[in-house]
Formats: C-alpha cells, sequence, structure tokens
C-alpha cells in the first residue's frame, strides 16, 4: 500500500490553463467572390479550440469589415479599424462545428476596396483569432449581358450572346425546373469569348440558363446582374444506324424480310417499306415499330416483283428515324 501511495503521488501538477485562452481555432479558408453586384463570403467553422480540444460550444459568429477609397489601383484609407457589419447566433446544439458557411454582402459603393476577417466566439463570450483577411475592390458592375441565345442539341445546349461593354469575361449559370441558382457558374474562370456548350446535360430534361458579364477591378472580377433567364429542354437528334442484311424469301403465305438486329441502347425498333412496280414511293406496311428483326408481308400477289427496305427508330420522343437500309427486290413465286 505503500508503495502504490507513492507511484500515485508521482504525477506533476500543471497550471490551470484560464478561460479566456481555450478559443475556437482561427479560421483560415475565408473567401470572397461577387456574385450578381453583390459579395459573397464563405468559410469553414472550426471543429477545435486553440489547445487543440474538440470545439463543443460553439456560439456566434461577426463579420468585421474594414474599407478604403480606390485611388487608380490603389486603396486609400486602408488599414483603419475593422467594424462588425454583421453578427448572429448559432445552434446551440453544436451542428455548426465545421460546417461550411455563405453570406451575401449587399448595398456595396463603387470606387471602395473592403477587407473582411470573420470571427467566431464561445458561449462564454470569447473571441477565437480573426480569420485570414479578404480583399475586395468594388466599382461600378458591367450592364447586363442582352441577345442571349441558346440551341439545344443531343445531350447539349449551345449557347451565344453579344459582347458587353468594358466587360472582361462571362460567367454561365444553370438550374434545373423548379430549382434555385447556386453561386457556383458551370465555368471554372470568366469566359473570355460569347459562347459556351453545355455538354453536362439530359435530353429531354428542362433546363433554365443565366449568363452574366464580369468586369476586372484590380484583383476581383466583380459580376453584374444575369441576363433574363432562358429556358431550354435539350433533345435526341441522332438516329440509329440502318439496318444491315437485309433479305426477302417467299414462303407460303407470303414474303417474309428477315435483317440483322441493330446495336443501339435507344433503339424502339423498326419499320418495314415496300414498293410496286410503277410507283415512285416506298409506303410503310406497319403502323408501329417492329420490335422484332422480321416481317411477314402477307398482301402479295404470285408472280408480282417487289422492292422491300426497312429502317429503325429510337425511343427519343422525336422517334428518331434511321436513313433506309439497302433496297432488296424479290418476285414472290410460290
Amino acid at each position: 500500500m505503500a508503495l502504490l501511495i507513492v507511484i500515485c503521488a508521482c504525477g506533476q501538477k500543471a497550471s490551470p490553463v484560464p478561460w479566456s485562452l481555450v478559443v475556437p481555432k482561427r479560421i483560415v479558408d475565408l473567401e470572397a467572390k461577387s456574385r450578381e453586384e453583390r459579395i459573397l463570403l464563405e468559410w469553414t467553422f472550426p471543429k477545435e479550440n486553440t489547445d487543440k480540444s474538440v470545439l463543443t460550444d460553439l456560439a456566434e459568429f461577426k463579420i468585421l469589415r474594414s474599407e478604403g477609397n480606390l485611388i487608380g489601383d490603389e486603396c486609400r484609407g486602408c488599414g483603419e479599424k475593422a467594424k462588425v457589419i454583421f453578427e448572429a447566433k448559432l445552434d446551440s446544439k453544436g451542428e455548426d462545428r465545421g460546417k461550411r458557411m455563405s453570406l451575401l454582402i449587399e448595398n456595396l459603393e463603387a470606387r471602395k476596396v473592403y477587407v473582411y476577417q470573420v470571427v467566431t466566439l464561445n458561449r462564454r463570450g470569447y473571441p477565437g483569432a480573426p480569420s485570414n483577411p479578404v480583399t475586395v475592390y468594388w466599382d461600378y458592375p458591367p450592364h447586363m449581358t442582352r441577345a442571349v441565345k441558346a440551341e439545344r442539341g443531343d445531350k447539349r445546349v449551345d449557347i451565344h450572346w453579344e459582347p458587353v461593354l468594358g466587360a472582361t469575361g462571362y460567367n454561365i449559370y444553370r438550374k434545373g425546373e423548379g430549382e434555385e441558382f447556386t453561386f457556383q457558374p458551370l465555368n471554372r474562370e470568366p469566359l473570355t469569348v460569347t459562347q459556351y456548350t453545355d455538354l453536362g446535360v439530359e435530353n429531354e430534361k428542362r433546363y433554365i440558363y443565366s449568363v452574366r458579364a464580369v468586369k476586372r477591378v484590380v484583383r476581383t472580377d466583380m459580376e453584374g446582374k444575369g441576363s433574363l433567364s432562358f429556358p431550354i429542354t435539350p433533345t435526341d437528334l441522332t438516329p440509329p444506324g440502318s439496318p444491315l442484311g437485309l433479305v426477302a424469301v417467299p414462303l407460303k403465305n407470303g414474303m417474309e424480310l428477315n435483317w440483322r438486329k441493330n446495336r443501339e441502347p435507344d433503339l424502339l425498333g423498326y419499320y418495314v417499306y415496300r414498293r410496286q412496280p410503277g410507283e415512285k414511293e416506298f409506303k410503310r406496311l406497319n403502323p408501329a415499330p417492329l420490335t422484332k428483326e422480321t416481317y411477314l408481308d402477307m398482301e402479295v400477289q404470285i408472280g408480282q416483283d417487289y422492292e422491300y427496305t426497312v429502317t429503325a427508330v429510337d425511343n427519343s420522343v422525336r422517334q428518331n428515324e434511321s436513313l433506309p437500309s439497302e433496297e432488296v427486290r424479290g418476285k414472290y413465286q410460290y
């Protein structure tokens, strides 16, 4: 027992850490982007305290801003004390820990330079260190993009628009029916041309697009108001290949046609066409697409010559039809 007491007494005592030093870790991923004449701030709340313990009492955040005047490409007055322009309480259950956040800042002045930071506080009211600063150079926004045109294709949408005076680039936004535009454009960097092809769409699904002009202000890509939103629905315009290997065989009860199976995954079926001597055009024999690679023409007469051809049809809304197969000619003699 004496030995046990000696062993237990060997631990060293550490000085208690003041609560004012156990605060949320500093945010280091604050970003600022221009979206439709507004500033979008994005950041991630910390998961730990400064002592690496789990952050369980995140309670509040504040947005700090300092500003100056944009003179040429320089800021006059920057570096002054930041002011709180927004603050909000957080979920008391701690579900905001590690959460990605975004906030839109409006009512901005032209020819200004804004510097933003985020500060988080715990339930005791102790703040963490201000986040990394982000600088935004602000000016008069570019005009709205006009004369936007779109052409639908097979799993693609081609968009064209007129250049905007003073614009250095363009952003393209897309949403589905009943959705809202996201804050992330389809293009990674502002486009320097006045056309865009969207290949990330599905056929027969309705999409709505917006084109926004961008103006470079020192080191900020300032985005103007979006164009009038316009809907468009891509559609399948590609028909199947022409059927191959068509043959006509006279049988007792009619002329039997056979051909090879098409391999297209969206194949719906086939149409059979016939032409008799003296006729200029082929006439379709079956009202609905055939699902098998064979057809028996029973409306034939002994000793009569017939010409046949077959087409393939897909299952799109348009039911695209292939070019005719090679023609075969046969005399019905049985």
